[in-house]
């Protein structure tokens, strides 16, 4: 067994309840994630973690020089290289921990920066959708950057498309389509909004902020307003397009939506 020993534990304390550890460990000038599953634990993480590894390998197949939205990964048996206390499944995630593409503050940046990482942003979801793939749980801080190109992580509610009927409706309240909240399946429209709300938190540096599931559905279904500050109200025509409350008049083609940020770059 590897005499290498594990840090404490970065995820949320209820996270490990259920039997997740994420760990990041550092190697030289890089640094890694590496994410475990206990056995004997909650059902659901543990399918969630082994849906996340089987998504990783499909989705590593479509890896191209010039098409690339993962992080550097490897799926490998932690017990070879970790002195382990706790009995975890026999596979687990390694990734290169990239920096956030939504580092930096936006009044920081030139307009033409932030319209630059917003289209990385648009981009690298698009390719994921072009291949059929919805993220299906998108976080700010899930989107990274690359070698001047984003990429994604977090893949445990990913999906294809031809999948949607059998996957969880599951997601973060946070970052909800209106319609999710009324038992209707993932789409790419619901990835389209999240990426509104992420860019909406981005831009005016505000957490949309709620005590309970029901005040989340109030504020997507009924509250949301589009609010940015002076020096990004060129972008709020974007956004409220991608925040409609209805999905039938939502923007959900992504090359439309590009089109938008180019009309005001």
């Amino acid at each position: 067994m590897s005499e290498i020993e594990l840090p404490q534990a970065l995820n949320s304390l209820q996270s490990q309840k259920f039997g997740r550890r994420v760990y990041q460990i550092q190697q030289g000038d890089q640094s890694y994630w590496l994410k475990l599953q206990l056995k004997q634990s909650n059902q659901a993480y543990q399918d969630s973690f082994l849906h996340e590894l089987g998504i990783y390998q499909q989705l590593n197949r479509f890896e191209k020089v010039d098409q690339s939205f993962l992080c550097n990964f490897s799926i490998f048996n932690p017990y070879q290289k970790f002195n382990l206390k706790e009995e975890v499944f026999d596979q687990a995630l390694w990734i290169e921990n990239v920096p956030a593409l939504f580092a930096t503050h936006p009044n920081q940046l030139e307009l033409s920066d932030i319209f630059s990482t917003l289209v990385l942003s648009l981009e690298v979801l698009e390719q994921l959708h072009d291949l059929g793939y919805i993220h299906g749980d998108l976080k700010l801080q899930h989107f990274r950057i690359k070698q001047q190109q984003a990429v994604l992580i977090d893949y445990e509610q990913c999906f294809h498309i031809r999948d949607v009927e059998v996957m969880p409706n599951t997601a973060t309240p946070r970052y909800m389509a209106p319609e999710l909240f009324h038992a209707v399946p993932k789409s790419f429209a619901t990835d389209l909004y999240a990426l509104g709300i992420i860019w909406l938190e981005w831009l005016t540096q505000r957490r949309l902020t709620a005590k309970s599931y029901q005040d989340w559905a109030i504020l997507h279904c009924q509250q949301l307003e589009v609010g940015l500050p002076s020096r990004f109200n060129i972008f709020e025509a974007v956004l409220e397009s991608m925040l409609k409350k209805k999905a039938g008049q939502r923007c959900t083609n992504i090359y439309q939506i590009k089109q938008q940020l180019s009309q005001i770059a």
